[in-house]
């Protein structure tokens, strides 16, 4: 999986994702769908092009999901509905994987209280210094995606605000545990809980 830059286009869209949930599990070709959802508005957008670009990423994150992740998402509790959407982000999304572990992870198995915003520069900065194509993104495009891995992070409870970057412990109940060990999935799970699993 290459870089990218992607994400700056992109919110976390958990309901767009969960709305999909019926299509893609009746194995509605991504090109079909993209026509349904432009014709019943699906995704409450005015324009077509940003219908068609949620539906791409919608069905690209619902990829990496299995078939029993994708019943979590559709039938759980918001708080668990969140966590299983943020994995699929991150297993479609190297550059916001590697976010996680480096600066998520890293500062809750550190005892950090908040997000510094030190951590997220080193993290750009490094990966500027490492990769071709990170250091071909534009300055804007940085400052974009500092901001949406933020936004993300809120949005699926795992931080409080954009101005403390307070980290909140999410709550994952057992079962869930055992289904993302069970099925491949230990190394999200540990860069959502900070905790290394076996």
């Amino acid at each position: 999986m290459e870089y990218s830059a992607g994400m700056v286009s992109c919110l976390f869209w958990l309901n767009e994702a969960i709305n999909t949930i019926p299509y893609y599990l009746d194995k509605t070709p991504v090109t079909q769908m993209r026509k349904i959802a432009v014709e019943q508005n699906l995704y409450q957008v005015r324009a077509e092009d940003r219908c068609k670009r949620i539906t791409g990423v919608v069905y690209k994150r619902l990829n990496t999901l299995t078939p029993e992740l994708i019943t979590e998402l559709r039938d759980s509790d918001i708080n668990t509905a969140r966590i299983v959407h943020l994995i699929s982000i991150m297993k479609s999304d190297l550059l916001f994987f590697e976010f996680m572990n480096l600066v998520f992870k890293k500062s809750l198995q550190l005892g950090k209280k908040n997000l510094d915003d030190a951590d997220i520069k080193n993290f750009f900065d490094e990966k500027i210094a490492q990769s071709a194509e990170v250091a071909n993104f534009s300055e804007s495009a940085i400052n974009k995606l500092k901001q949406t891995y933020v936004k993300f992070l809120i949005e699926s409870g795992l931080v409080e605000n954009a101005q403390s970057k307070k980290i909140l412990t999410p709550y994952i109940d057992y079962r869930l545990q055992d289904l993302l060990k069970q099925t491949g999935y230990g190394i999200y799970l540990s860069t959502i809980t900070g905790i290394d699993y076996e």
